[in-house]
């Protein structure tokens, strides 16, 4: 039977289920998808239904170390991305110790929700990279399968808590060095941290963000990212762990940008072999900027002047000749307010030092603006995280960014052969 055959049969059936279609494509186009979900999902009740799903002879090895008996077949009706579909698969059952196992679920992914994988894959997709509303309208507008917000929402962290688990899984590599393979051998590793807020149920929180990129011989800018809400000790491993996969041990050159904080040179620039350390140029400038505004006033011809001055020093990396003209400023400042704007800039500038040595890093072709990993605090986190009236609650926050980075890194499908519904349940 070819498929123009079958597609007559199909208009038969419509035809004597009494469905009626018109010229317009768009009806038709709707209601045929609509007849052919019904087939679908029939068709895999029926192949399913002839299957002995999860039998494994009628006992199997238990985990106490005796053996769980085959018991009956359970059923469940799984929401599929064809519609619901009752199954039904075989149930063990241990008298000694009690343990019992559907090993066709384990087999498949299956988890508790009676959502199947495909059809939980688009709900999570969704969720990770809007609200649960209108991902579950979504949903229901490129399936035809309809699952509550809730669901989405259960669904979404359920997955991310998975995916979190394996990104901490590799960060705690560290502590004996194991380090997770490389999946890119980039000549230069750009390693960029930086921060931003999310508010919990608790208050706001800090989701500490490093990105890693480089330039593939094709020419083409690849990035990967890891968003964790942790301590420095902790995010530090993290940090580590994306740097390896991202071909760490066989650069020849790593590069870390940061804001100027002391725990990102302290805490991570050894770590990387010995990176080359920048000062992203644009917070450093923000510095210039908040003591000459201290200084002049906010938005007045001086103040422009007087940064303008600072930032063309900064740009030839004229470290020592803004400290020599700062602490000559100082001296002849009486305003305590002032003297305390051009204290603090001395101070950033001079604990910067050679991380300010923007003329040479130009030279090299280096970049020195950390605006990839600003660009991912936006991305990554603030599009999903920071839309209006959004209150996060603190495993539900970190679980959503996991699943939403395993998306963005290309580690979807990766994640999901780990069946991460069964492992979630």
């Amino acid at each position: 039977m070819d498929l123009t055959q079958i597609a007559e049969q199909v208009l038969a059936f419509l035809e004597a289920d009494g469905v009626l279609l018109s010229a317009d494509l768009t009806q038709v186009e709707d209601v045929v998808l609509q007849q052919v979900r019904r087939i679908g999902a029939k068709a895999v009740e029926l192949h399913l239904g002839g299957q002995k799903l999860g039998y494994e002879g009628a006992a199997r090895p238990c985990p106490c170390g005796r053996v769980q008996r085959f018991v009956e077949y359970r059923p469940k009706v799984v929401a599929t991305l064809l519609g619901r579909v009752p199954i039904r698969r075989a149930y063990y059952r241990c008298v000694h110790c009690g343990a019992s196992a559907l090993p066709y679920d384990t087999q498949v992914g299956l988890g508790d929700p009676q959502v199947s994988v495909g059809l939980a894959q688009g709900a999570t997709l969704l969720g990770a990279q809007g609200p649960f509303a209108p991902a579950s309208e979504t949903l229901y507008q490129l399936t035809g399968q309809r699952l509550s917000a809730r669901t989405v929402e259960r669904l979404t962290e359920q997955v991310g808590a998975v995916a979190a688990a394996q990104e901490a899984a590799q960060a705690a590599a560290i502590a004996d060095w194991r380090a997770p393979p490389a999946e890119a051998h980039p000549e230069r590793l750009y390693v960029a941290v930086d921060g931003t807020m999310v508010h919990q149920q608790d208050g706001w929180h800090e989701a500490k963000c490093v990105t890693c990129y480089w330039d593939a011989p094709e020419g083409t800018r690849q990035a990967r990212y890891t968003v964790r809400f942790a301590e420095v000790t902790a995010f530090v491993a993290f940090v580590w762990a994306l740097a390896c996969r991202c071909g760490l041990e066989t650069a020849k050159e790593v590069v870390l940008l940061g804001d100027g904080a002391k725990w990102i040179w302290e805490h991570i620039g050894g770590l990387l072999k010995e990176a080359l350390c920048i000062v992203d140029w644009y917070h450093a400038l923000e510095h210039v900027w908040t003591c000459g505004r201290a200084l002049h006033g906010e938005d007045t011809p001086e103040t422009a002047a007087w940064v303008k001055d600072y930032e063309t020093l900064l740009w030839d990396g004229q470290v020592r000749v803004i400290l020599d003209r700062l602490r000559g400023e100082y001296v002849h400042t009486r305003s305590p307010a002032k003297r305390a704007a051009l204290h603090g800039l001395i101070t950033y500038v001079a604990n910067q030092d050679d991380r300010l040595a923007y003329d040479r890093f130009r030279a090299a072709g280096l970049d020195i603006g950390s605006g990839r990993v600003e660009a991912a605090c936006k991305h990554v986190v603030g599009l999903r995280m920071k839309q209006s009236g959004m209150r996060w609650s603190a495993a539900g926050s970190q679980n959503t960014l996991s699943l939403r980075v395993a998306w963005l890194n290309g580690d979807w499908s990766r994640l999901w052969a780990t069946h991460p519904l069964a492992s979630a349940a």
